[in-house]
């Protein structure tokens, strides 16, 4: 039998074909279902992230899913105005809510329509308040927490917060895990959410005293540094429960002094405990129209 030679051109179509015809096929098969492995795995961590995000939250199968005709009864409650920014602060008791309120509406704590503030005084229901010349928004003082044990799910469906436009998260130390959850809740609603570390001229001041400061610049400095690295641990471990997308949680650092003189269209303070930090940033995150030219 005589063997027919194979030329080197001949070899290399042949290898061709068997690549168009078998190999290409059987290696685009392979990877496809690589591919769908790979996304049944994403889908499954990404399922087993939402039980535990819940689980974490304190989700209460027993409360009510928020529906449209839910979120509709819980503006008519609270008083929502369609043709409003309608804004809620909430937080833990006595961490400044009311008094930002009242910074915000140019008001002292004894001024008429003023929201309750003082060591004795804590807000029992929700109220409304109006910005001076700002007819577009509304402000909603709320009840605080009154403990860090309640869940966040609780939290946010006792105060009906779903009702609201934007939630602002008040504290006035480090973002505890309460505060860092009811922020999640917010974001696992789709609601626009945002927090305010208040009283920072009285931190800057106990700062001087504490640290053994030369002044109070540099208590300011060594304050806002700590506070700043504070905020990125937090931001991380709310980022942390959407790994698969882009979450993030402004922070902004002012004291209810600083906003009332801001409100008031002043130039930023000299004194280092007063000056200004993030009140321009804050009062633009709540409505761009607050921010008005001053030399801050």
């Amino acid at each position: 039998m005589a063997w027919i030679p194979l030329i080197p051109g001949a070899v290399a179509g042949l290898w061709k074909g068997y690549e168009e015809i078998v190999a290409r096929p059987q290696r685009r098969a392979r990877e496809a279902q690589q591919r769908l492995r790979e996304s049944h795995e994403r889908e499954r961590e990404s399922e087993q992230r939402r039980i535990a995000l819940l689980k974490e939250l304190g989700y209460d199968t027993d409360q009510p899913a928020i529906t449209e005709e839910l979120i509709a009864s819980a503006q008519e409650t609270v008083g929502y105005d369609k043709d409003k920014q309608n804004i809620v602060f909430a937080g833990n008791v006595n961490v400044g809510k009311s008094s930002l309120i009242n910074a915000l509406c140019n008001k002292g704590g004894n001024d008429d329509g003023a929201a309750r503030v003082g060591s004795n005084q804590v807000t029992m229901g929700i109220t409304r308040h109006e910005i001076p010349n700002h007819p577009e928004m509304l402000l909603y003082d709320i009840p605080g927490a009154g403990t860090q044990d309640v869940p966040a799910f609780q939290y946010y469906h006792d105060q009906m917060l779903y009702a609201f436009d934007t939630v602002v998260l008040v504290h006035d130390t480090t973002l505890t895990q309460a505060d860092i959850r009811l922020l999640k809740m917010c974001i696992l609603s789709n609601q626009k959410c945002l927090a305010v570390r208040t009283k920072s001229d009285g931190h800057i001041k106990n700062y001087e005293y504490d640290k053994e400061c030369n002044n109070l610049e540099e208590a300011r400095q060594i304050f806002l540094s700590e506070v700043r690295q504070d905020i990125e641990r937090c931001q991380e471990q709310i980022a942390a429960s959407w790994p698969d997308r882009e979450v993030e949680v402004r922070d902004y650092v002012v004291s209810s002094r600083s906003v009332r003189s801001f409100m008031r269209q002043n130039a930023s303070p000299r004194d280092a405990a007063t000056a200004y930090i993030d009140e321009l940033d804050f009062a633009f995150a709540l409505s761009p129209t607050l921010v008005v030219n001053v030399d801050n």
